[in-house]
């Protein structure tokens, strides 16, 4: 069947993964139960699967993030991918997308936020991460530019990302409410990342990096992008997201808490 639906492929319109007809995967994070259609894997590299149940209040289940200063611990859950093809005959595979979903805990030791519950702490959290992270690379390549062969050019060569809480977007996935945020460098593939709190001190985060295969991702002959985003949208349409009782009940208690902090405006 999907030898036959490359037929009817060409590369402004490739052959996705079927993610609808995909078997379920599921992980038990200490009760609460994450669950999403996942395709055969296809990219280069092997599939890396984790353990399926986790105890999420175990520290030595998670390793330290690297020059993090005692920010988080991480778990990898799964990495997958899976490619997007021209018509038989045709040049193959153009491109791919590879997901990584990653469990993180906050280090017991750090306190600028309260709960990962909370919008605002969650916010904050994400964009101290991507500061690090991509501002981090950032800093490191205008640092080293001396040493570079060519000339580093910020607005050619520099990560963007999200600078303020306006930058996150919260969208509601199959009745939970999602963080979402593109990184991506100019002419260069948009990762597009998604994050969950399922605790005061854990987060899910699903981590989605495309890229062309023997072409420049955004050319006009092909219309690789189109093709990922369609993808990726349709993968988080069969994310589910259960909390445990009691992670349910203490979501609960700090939405609970923000609607009393935060006053309604008369119209």
């Amino acid at each position: 069947m999907r030898w036959l639906q490359r037929f009817k492929a060409s590369k402004m319109n490739p052959m996705r993964p079927d993610i609808e007809k995909a078997p379920w995967m599921s992980f038990d994070l200490s009760g609460t139960q994450l669950r999403f259609r996942c395709p055969p894997h296809e990219v280069i590299g092997p599939m890396k699967l984790g353990p399926q149940s986790v105890p999420i209040y175990q520290d030595d289940v998670f390793k330290p993030w690297m020059n993090s200063e005692g920010r988080g611990m991480f778990i990898r859950l799964l990495f997958t991918g899976w490619n997007f093809w021209d018509k038989p005959f045709g040049e193959g595979a153009i491109g791919d997308v590879s997901l990584d979903i990653v469990l993180t805990k906050r280090h017991p030791h750090y306190r600028k936020i309260d709960s990962l519950l909370k919008q605002a702490d969650m916010k904050a959290w994400l964009l101290s991460r991507c500061d690090s992270f991509w501002g981090g690379a950032n800093r490191d390549k205008w640092e080293s530019r001396e040493i570079k062969v060519m000339p580093v050019i910020p607005e050619q060569h520099f990560w963007r990302y999200p600078q303020s809480p306006d930058d996150i977007q919260q969208v509601e996935v199959n009745g939970t409410q999602w963080y979402s945020y593109i990184a991506d460098r100019p002419n260069g593939p948009k990762q597009r990342l998604w994050h969950v709190a399922i605790s005061d001190d854990h987060e899910l985060e699903l981590d989605f990096r495309p890229g062309a295969t023997n072409r420049l991702y955004y050319e006009p002959d092909h219309d690789l992008d189109g093709a990922v985003e369609k993808s990726i949208k349709e993968f988080m349409s069969h994310v589910h997201l259960k909390l445990s009782p009691d992670a349910q009940k203490r979501y609960d208690e700090v939405k609970a808490e923000e609607a009393v902090a935060t006053p309604r405006t008369s119209a």
